[in-house]
């Protein structure tokens, strides 16, 4: 049987060329000239990320009370907000009352003014997924929640830093906790505080955002001003040009760089031959080791400086004098 190969439709004829006119060429109402021309907003993905946040969060709320309601009961009028501030009265005896920024300062300043040691530390999840690893929670899923925790100064496994970062809690003079209460915030503060045996209610607390509160209320640069400052960290040679350049800080030394828990004894010694009066640390986790014994073994004030520096190192964030 012989098949028919013409083709089914006919004819296929090639198609032309696909033709674009030149850019000169383009005749365009004058409207949509104007469109054409109109800039094109930028997306904002940090505030898309925000704003779907505020979303789940609230819907995740709202259900979460719902599901607390008897079956076939609703509660009109009353948002989950208003819900979860009535149900805190009934816990009041048990807030935990954090020093707020002025009182830091005021301790940091009397004990500058009188020669006294004081350290300021801070612990974000970091620093409590550090002390976390192979006590609170296995190494490896600390290393799947703290990808970044080489980058601050920590290697896991790592037992010995991790005991060293929990002796240091015991004597440190004022401590920042995360007010968030997330998984890796909250969720890992107070298992681990109660791991190690320190009751929080022994220590002086404040917030892990202390330093930015401190500059933000312009308590940070009355600290700085006049004294002779000590800074400690990667960005310290930045930071000491910007505090030079902005308002004229007396910088008596810089140590930089700090390479992990293993240098502590290296910026320890470097430190212990510098006159200063205040040191701002900004190294990772180990700073919470490097601060608490600038107090406890040089008798000076520490202040855990974080991230802070490479904002103000950048111009992120301006340093506004005193």
């Amino acid at each position: 049987m012989v098949r028919n190969t013409k083709p089914r439709y006919g004819k296929v004829r090639p198609k032309p060329p696909l033709f674009v006119p030149a850019p000169d060429t383009l005749q365009l109402p004058p409207e949509d000239l104007k469109e054409a021309a109109r800039p094109v907003p930028e997306i904002d993905i940090q505030a898309m990320r925000e704003e779907a946040y505020r979303a789940g969060y609230t819907e995740g709320v709202e259900e979460t009370v719902a599901s607390h309601l008897p079956p076939y009961t609703v509660l009109p009028e009353i948002g989950a907000g208003e819900v979860i501030a009535a149900g805190l009265q009934v816990y009041k005896e048990h807030w935990l009352p954090l020093l707020r920024p002025e009182e830091v300062y005021g301790r940091m300043e009397h004990a500058l003014a009188t020669g006294q040691p004081l350290s300021v530390v801070r612990l974000g999840d970091g620093e409590l997924l550090a002390l976390a690893h192979d006590t609170v929670l296995p190494v490896e899923e600390v290393r799947q929640k703290g990808r970044f925790l080489s980058n601050a100064g920590m290697t896991l496994p790592d037992p010995q830093a991790r005991d060293m970062l929990a002796e240091s809690l015991r004597t440190a003079g004022i401590i920042g906790i995360p007010h968030s209460r997330l998984p890796t915030f909250q969720g890992l503060l107070f298992p681990v505080l109660r791991h190690y045996g320190i009751s929080y209610r022994s220590l002086t607390l404040t917030t892990s955002t202390i330093n930015y509160a401190l500059h933000e209320h312009g308590l940070l640069q009355q600290l700085l001003h006049g004294r002779r400052l000590l800074l400690i960290g990667d960005r310290a040679p930045e930071l000491a040009d910007v505090l030079r350049a902005s308002a004229a800080l007396n910088i008596a030394a810089v140590i930089s760089p700090v390479r992990g828990f293993r240098d502590i004894p290296r910026v320890m010694a470097e430190a212990a031959g510098c006159e200063f009066d205040l040191a701002v640390v900004a190294s990772g986790i180990p700073a919470v080791v490097i601060c608490e014994r600038i107090a406890s073994q040089l008798g000076k004030v520490a202040l855990d400086f974080g991230h802070l520096a490479d904002k103000l190192a950048s111009g992120e964030t301006p340093y506004a004098g005193k």
